[in-house]
């Protein structure tokens, strides 16, 4: 099986792992790799941090988890020697959220398998197609998320596993959202004016879902415009499609600006 669903018997070289504390000497902590059958590591002093370490503990205690780089590899002995100080921040950042996500995925699936009585091979091949499909199980999940059963069209998945995966997930998973906001400055002289503005607004609302953009009046001539998305780049291009929506409905009966909020 792939490493997101079944632990591997060995890390490779340069693998950032996640590691228990076990106890600490003067010459180093010995830890166990609970992503590998809690296999032995060792991380010398040397490891620790840059420069001389004279107190271990100043950075690391017994029974904390960190996150350590594997720098060498004893296959015949299954252990590893590790390094605390050639992680960076963003290694660690990275690393944990890997493990969050992995924890997640694991609980969702295992409610699956409560639920629905499947097998394990029946899961583990679930996350295999899920892995090739999408890369990870945990975007899988996110695209299911957002999109339904037919996220999974490509995928021999059953009905029923789906559809119950889209209800457990939507329980365990949020899906990051951003938001870009600016101000519409909308004038007319139409006699029909007031009407004309509000149907060009209306339209714009009636192509998007409510939980995606939302206008709102702040007195004449403003009105405020947010547009959710799950990213900025995908936030700023149906931004810039509803406001030629509007000028075009408007038309050059109006005189139309715009202006963004800085968040």
């Amino acid at each position: 099986m792939k490493q997101e669903i079944e632990n591997q018997d060995m890390p490779e070289l340069g693998e950032l792992v996640l590691a228990l504390v076990t106890s600490m000497s003067s010459h180093g902590a010995k830890v166990v790799l609970e992503e590998y059958n809690n296999m032995y590591g060792f991380l010398h002093i040397s490891e620790i941090a840059t420069g001389w370490v004279k107190n271990i503990s100043r950075f690391i205690t017994v029974n904390q988890k960190v996150v350590l780089k594997v720098i060498r590899i004893d296959s015949a002995r299954a252990e590893v020697d590790l390094s605390l100080r050639q992680v960076s921040g963003e290694d660690r950042k990275q690393k944990l959220l890997f493990v969050k996500r992995y924890d997640k995925t694991r609980s969702i699936f295992d409610s699956l398998q409560t639920r629905l009585k499947i097998t394990e091979n029946q899961k583990n091949q679930y996350f295999d197609m899920m892995e090739d499909q999408f890369g990870t199980v945990y975007s899988g999940l996110e695209e299911l998320i957002k999109n339904g059963d037919k996220a999974f069209d490509k995928l021999d998945i059953p009905k029923e596993v789906t559809t119950e995966l889209v209800n457990i997930s939507k329980t365990k998973i949020s899906i990051p959202i951003v938001n870009v906001t600016g101000i519409i400055q909308v004038t007319t002289h139409d006699p029909n004016g007031i009407n004309l503005i509000k149907d060009s607004m209306s339209e714009v609302l009636s192509n998007k879902s409510r939980n995606k953009l939302e206008i709102s009046y702040l007195g004449s001539p403003k009105y405020k415009i947010t547009v959710y998305a799950e990213d900025y780049k995908t936030a700023e291009k149906n931004l810039t499609s509803a406001l030629e929506k509007i000028k075009k409905s408007m038309g050059k009966k109006a005189s139309f600006s715009f202006s963004k909020e800085e968040t």
